[in-house]
């Protein structure tokens, strides 16, 4: 893929569109996948939570258990003496029967009641520092014979500490894992299978462009409009293609039209050029003074074709400009004007009036500077000798505005409407040298420079006035 400019485009890509090369994996696949991923970190995290709150709810319920028996032995002992809490002691047959474990332990290790089960208790020295008052009392999971159990260690009186065990398999934290991991399996494969189909339905209109834009590719028809439905992204996008394609589709006929009308400006220039050298050249018999008469009219057709081409040049180069750079300088309008009267001044037959005031715009100056002498010497082909042409520049409604007031002819009504049109002559103009493009340029270039321009007043036999306005910039 090619740049406006001709350089090839920077392409990104992956296998998830980033990085610095291809896309491995189409729009699609990529949309799935992510879609999934992100559905099952979600079903993880939910599954993980719910295991371990889960987990930690029935521990808490299983401590509560085992608190509750620590307190009814401890009272038993307070109000009968510890023979008494030893008569409560649980005796179950064993731990791998999923039944409670108790036992008393002295300081020094020695256990006072062993469980009546056939399991007894492992002493360490954590359990030790209990009985001994150096350490308090806690919970632990751990396993006895390979049986994973809940225990709590607590003191129980002096030099003793109390073990009680509660069998983990009551709780039912395993089964609950199994069933979590099969939900977030499931979970992982109905997302790949949703996120598929969403990309189906969330990219259809996504086709539905790319295959316009392929048409449009194959076709060239500018003329083309891609429908709009609804107003979300995509819609939005396919209005800004939809302006996109107007401008070509304007530019394509433009560039039709200045070709169609260059062709025919120059025709006639041309074999007229054509006819005149053949004469000169001795195809046909003439006398010495219509010789230097017909090298003349050469001189003088020569001179106009190259205005004629010059400004096709200046057209086509303001017609590929859509907008001021950025980067443009403030430019001193009024100094602008001044240059351009001081070299219109150096005619004779020119006589200018001038009213200026200090104003700032943002442009090229060179651009700036054609539209004023558009204006100025346009002015001046129509005046009669002698009479003065007004050049005033001021500033209204944070506008620069710029008239140029001449005593020519006028121009008809007729013809108003279309003076700025490129090659457009009217009927009084047809008589005078030109190309037509003159006005034309002057309009193209205060577009391009945010401004308007037009005809203020025009009377026939009294003259008229151009007005141009563009936006003020600060200095």
């Amino acid at each position: 893929m090619t740049s406006p400019s001709g350089g090839r485009l920077e392409t990104r890509g992956g296998w998830l569109g980033g990085g610095g090369r291809a896309a491995r994996l189409q729009v699609r696949s990529r949309v799935a996948l992510i879609t999934t991923l992100a559905v099952s970190i979600a079903v993880i995290l939910v599954a993980a939570s719910a295991y371990v709150v889960f987990r930690h709810d029935l521990l808490d319920a299983v401590d509560g258990t085992l608190t509750s028996q620590a307190e009814t032995l401890n009272n038993a002992r307070t109000h009968g003496g510890l023979h008494a809490a030893l008569e409560l002691l649980f005796s179950p047959p064993s731990l791998l029967a999923n039944q409670p474990a108790e036992q008393v332990v002295e300081a020094n290790g020695l256990v006072v009641t062993p469980s009546h089960s056939s399991t007894q208790l492992p002493v360490t020295a954590k359990v030790r520092a209990v009985a001994a008052g150096k350490a308090d009392g806690y919970f632990t999971s751990t396993t006895v014979d390979s049986v994973p159990v809940r225990e709590l260690v607590t003191g129980f009186g002096k030099g003793l500490a109390l073990e009680l065990v509660q069998p983990a398999r009551n709780v039912e934290v395993e089964r609950l894992a199994v069933a979590l991991v099969v939900a977030a399996t499931a979970g992982v494969v109905l997302a790949l299978l949703l996120g598929t189909a969403i990309a189906g339905l969330v990219l259809r209109p996504v086709r539905r462009l790319t295959a316009a834009a392929e048409s449009l590719a194959t076709t060239r028809d500018f003329g083309t409009r891609i429908p709009v439905e609804g107003r979300d992204e995509l819609s939005r996008l396919a209005v800004s293609l939809n302006t996109v394609l107007a401008a070509l589709q304007s530019s394509q006929l433009a560039q039709r039209q200045l070709i169609a009308d260059a062709s025919h400006e120059l025709r006639t220039p041309l074999t007229s050029l054509r006819t005149n050298v053949d004469i000169l050249a001795g195809r046909i018999e003439i006398d010495s003074e219509a010789r230097t008469q017909l090298l003349e009219d050469v001189v003088e057709q020569l001179a106009g074709l190259g205005r004629l081409v010059g400004d096709l040049i200046e057209l086509a180069r303001q017609e590929g400009t859509l907008e001021l750079s950025r980067h443009t300088d403030v430019v001193a309008f009024h100094d602008v004007v001044t240059d351009v009267i001081a070299d219109m001044r150096r005619d004779p037959h020119v006589d200018i009036k001038e009213s200026l005031v200090p104003v700032f715009v943002r442009g090229v100056r060179n651009d700036l500077a054609r539209v004023v002498a558009n204006l100025v010497s346009n002015a001046a082909k129509w005046s009669p000798q002698g009479t003065v042409i007004e050049v005033r520049l001021g500033v209204d409604s944070a506008a620069a505005v710029l008239s140029v007031t001449d005593k020519g002819p006028g121009i008809a009504a007729e013809d108003l409407p279309y003076i700025f049109d490129r090659f457009y002559r009217g009927s009084t103009e047809r008589k005078v040298p030109g190309s037509g493009l003159g006005l034309a340029i002057v309009r193209r270039i205060v577009e391009v420079h945010g401004g308007e321009v037009g005809v203020v007043t025009s009377t026939l036999a009294e003259g008229s006035c151009f007005e141009v306005r563009l936006p003020i910039a600060n200095p």
